[in-house]
């Protein structure tokens, strides 16, 4: 009887071992500058109906308050190119599949986003209203 007691005690701590194990593989999520954080807009001829969201853990695109994609930030990597400040997160939909945006950031004004990649294109974050 205690030969069966040790071998069950000996099998839930090789479980709990490799699940703290596993769980220490595992990416934390990253959290984006307060600064960061709110709702994102242009008025960009085509673009002028989308918006984007930064949370502390999460990033979304849209086309209205309803309608958007979500995300998890995985990773915020904050660096200065040119003078500029050039952020890129990185981040997973719920399938894991994996993306990077990368932007600068220009604090003038309330904060406004340019994209690296379409430098013609400025996101100012939408003031909030109480």
């Amino acid at each position: 009887m205690a030969k069966r007691y040790v071998v069950r005690s000996m099998r839930a701590v090789s479980c709990l071992l490799l699940l703290w194990w596993c769980s220490a593989c595992t990416p934390e999520p990253d959290q984006a500058p307060a600064y960061l954080v709110g709702v994102w807009e242009t008025h960009t001829e085509g673009y002028a109906d989308q918006h984007m969201f930064i949370g502390q853990g999460r990033i979304g695109f849209g086309t209205s308050a309803v309608a958007a994609d979500g995300y998890v930030i995985t990773k915020v990597d904050e660096s200065r190119d040119g003078g500029k400040t050039l952020f890129v997160l990185s981040y997973q939909d719920a399938a894991q599949a994996k993306f990077q945006l990368a932007f600068f950031y220009d604090p003038a004004g309330g904060g406004r986003i340019t994209f690296k990649n379409q430098d013609h294109l400025t996101w100012t974050k939408k003031a909030t209203s109480t």
